[in-house]
């Protein structure tokens, strides 16, 4: 997450809906804050993206990364025996190419290990902590409102990192992203989780509570359920789900938009 320090406040010019309660829907929100809209260079953009598509290929590695990070070692030696042969240009190309974040990159293909070293620089351990997944979502969801507007004739504001709070202001919160219907008042939060340790789903389920927006217009990103989990939080706490694999992101997109048609 963003610290509120590092947020703007909100113009009229940035967003329709700001200084007043939305009540349509039975909402009960208030932004507050937003960040920049232009966040990182469009590079960044497209490697954390990259990121995202080879997931299931590399979420041990990041796991692997995040600790060393923790241990105060900047060295690493991946084994790369188990990824499919397809796949292991792909990842030892997108390693060479976050340059800032790994530096010394090569592979070793008779011992089948990718060596490097970590740049302990703040953007990028906190890209490797979860901000890539987070920049990635924000570019996979403006892509879908995009290709909604286009099917619906509909327009949507998309804010990240936006701090909101409820009408009487007792509670305050951080969304990574925030969906704005300025037509009818409707706004639809978007929570991403790229760790394995999360598992508070009843505080998720709470917080979309006090704001009104269970169900139909909460969602938690998280790369690490699998779909049997996922179908079993979607029943008993009444909100969307996405672990972005099979186009899940963009039918679970379409489907909570819809809801409100």
């Amino acid at each position: 997450m963003i610290k509120a320090a590092a947020l703007k406040p909100v113009t009229t010019g940035d967003m329709n809906i700001v200084n007043n309660v939305l009540t349509n829907g039975r909402q009960n929100i208030k932004i507050e804050h937003s960040e920049e809209k232009n966040l990182v260079p469009h590079v960044v953009e497209s490697l954390a993206c990259q990121m995202v598509d080879l997931d299931d290929y590399i979420k041990d590695y990041l796991r692997e990364l995040r600790s060393l990070y923790a241990s105060k070692k900047d060295t690493f030696h991946l084994t790369m025996d188990h990824i499919p042969l397809e796949k292991k240009g792909e990842i030892i190309k997108l390693f060479e190419n976050l340059q800032g974040v790994f530096s010394g990159v090569y592979y070793c293909e008779n011992c089948d290990v990718l060596y490097g070293k970590l740049t302990y620089s703040p953007k990028a351990q906190k890209f490797i902590d979860g901000i890539y997944m987070e920049i990635a979502c924000r570019k996979m969801v403006k892509d879908i409102l995009c290709e909604f507007e286009n099917k619906y004739s509909k327009r949507f504001n998309l804010y990240s990192n936006t701090i909101i709070k409820t009408g009487n202001g007792s509670i305050q919160q951080e969304f990574d992203l925030i969906i704005e219907s300025p037509s009818d008042g409707h706004i639809y939060l978007i929570e991403i989780k790229s760790g394995n340790n999360f598992n508070e789903f009843d505080k998720f389920y709470n917080i979309g509570c006090k704001y009104h927006v269970i169900p139909k217009r909460l969602m938690m990103i998280n790369n690490h359920l699998s779909n049997e989990q996922i179908e079993s939080i979607e029943y008993f706490c009444e909100y969307y789900c996405v672990n972005l694999k099979n186009d899940s992101l963009r039918k679970k997109i379409f489907t909570m938009l819809e809801n409100d048609l």
